[in-house]
């Protein structure tokens, strides 16, 4: 019986029948004949119902992605209030992100699962080094954010003549050219010549060797600097909370002047720590997809065919964490929420259901033009206003106008007993 079913599969593959096959588990494959050109690889290893429920995914990801870091790349332009240093570097990274979703994902529907069979060893080789360049340049993207945070606590006062947008410009035009030299090295640095499966896989058609070099150069070495660079963003937090309880013994001016540069310390630390939750995500998205990258290096008699669908499972993971940067940029940052329902239209309809059931609302100019204009004579800018703010604004300058009057009452008093001491000293000096 066993000769039989081993002639009957020797004759299947001499007429080309392999794909009889391409829907059974590889255990089955494996078991049924000891022959090595027999095992499945890449899409082939995959059950239909998998091939759909990771193209459903890919496509759910791919819009979030889109959406979201549009949203960031709108607010960025359209917003001058968002144009900082900062902000600048996360509408690069948003880049970055919409061109995976453009990019990278439909490549790894297309040969990853199986929808353009048959792709020449190069072409699955030019479609693993894209994909590559585009994760390169998310990890480069968020190590350059982490040290624009890193420069702008640690050094609050050279910060702005340090970092100009001259110098962000060159920092970007960097990252894009160290992501090219190590992404296009792939095409001298590979396994083509050992290629011969029939389907594409992106990840070990790349040569162990530079896999490893990879995951060294670009996971790595940017996780020890943004560890280091965060750890000294800790120790500067921590000092300015106890740097709060002395400056209420400062002198009034003096403390106004640190509570103005407390203020800006604090700004950046809430950005920091934004940057921090985009580090942390992306170290739980990519540390699974690094270490299937070199899996063959640390375990060298794995099979891959056995390791495939949990390859794919970690790069779509891996490629979740561009859908969460915009949800962490909204959860953080105010002016990045109300960017976002500015881009939406959301932003009107808000502000129309708050006045809904009030009166109408009324203009504060209207109200400043009855009672005076500000100190340097000039009238200030009509705004808009709900009553509940107009009220509130009354009672603001009826207590500026109450404490000028007490500064005025206390004036004339001093004047008075300047006057009659003077007064008084003539008079005995008479």
């Amino acid at each position: 019986m066993s000769s039989q079913s081993s002639q009957l599969m020797d004759e299947c593959v001499d007429s080309g029948c392999q794909q009889r096959f391409s829907n059974m588990p590889s255990e089955v494959l494996v078991s049924s004949t000891t022959r090595p050109e027999l095992r499945c690889a890449g899409y082939l290893c995959l059950a239909q119902s998998q091939i759909i429920g990771f193209f459903v995914f890919d496509i759910v990801i791919a819009v979030v992605i889109l959406i979201g870091n549009t949203l960031v790349i709108l607010s960025v332009a359209r917003t001058p209030s968002l144009r900082s240093q900062n902000n600048i570097f996360l509408a690069s990274l948003a880049v970055v992100d919409f061109l995976l979703a453009i990019i990278c994902i439909p490549l790894d529907i297309i040969a990853g699962l199986g929808f353009m069979p048959d792709v020449s060893p190069w072409a699955c080789l030019s479609l693993s080094a894209v994909i590559a360049t585009m994760v390169f340049l998310t990890i480069l993207h968020i190590t350059v954010v982490a040290f624009d945070r890193f420069l702008a606590i640690t050094s609050p006062f050279t910060y702005q003549q340090t970092m100009t947008n001259g110098r962000v410009a060159c920092f970007i035009a960097g990252v894009w050219l160290i992501t090219l030299v190590i992404s296009s090295s792939a095409f001298a640095w590979n396994n083509v010549h050992e290629f011969d499966d029939t389907a594409c896989d992106l990840l070990f058609i790349q040569d162990k060797s530079y896999r490893l070099l990879t995951v060294l150069l670009i996971m790595c070495v940017p996780l020890t600097l943004m560890s280091y660079w965060y750890f000294r963003i800790y120790r500067v937090a921590r000092s300015h909370r106890r740097r709060i309880a002395a400056l209420e013994r400062v002198l009034e001016t003096k403390a106004f002047a640190r509570a103005k540069y407390g203020t800006t310390l604090k700004k950046d630390l809430k950005a920091a720590v934004t940057i921090m939750f985009v580090f942390g995500l992306f170290v739980i998205g990519w540390l699974p997809a690094s270490f299937m990258t070199i899996i063959d290096v640390i375990v060298p008699d794995v099979h891959r065919d056995e390791v495939y669908i949990y390859e794919l499972i970690c790069f779509k993971i891996a490629f979740s964490n561009s859908a969460m940067n915009p949800m962490i940029y909204a959860a953080r940052n105010m002016d990045f929420r109300r960017a976002f329902a500015r881009q939406l239209g959301l932003s009107q309809k808000k502000s129309t259901s708050r006045t809904n059931g009030q009166t109408s609302p009324v203009k504060i100019g209207q109200h400043i033009s009855k009672h005076g204009r500000g100190r340097r004579g000039k009238s200030e800018p009509v705004v808009e206003s709900s009553p509940g703010q107009l009220y509130n604004r009354r009672r603001w300058m009826s207590d500026e106008r109450q404490k000028e009057t007490r500064e005025s009452e206390d004036h004339r008093e001093k004047k008075k007993a300047f006057s009659g001491s003077q007064y008084y000293t003539t008079f005995k000096g008479t």
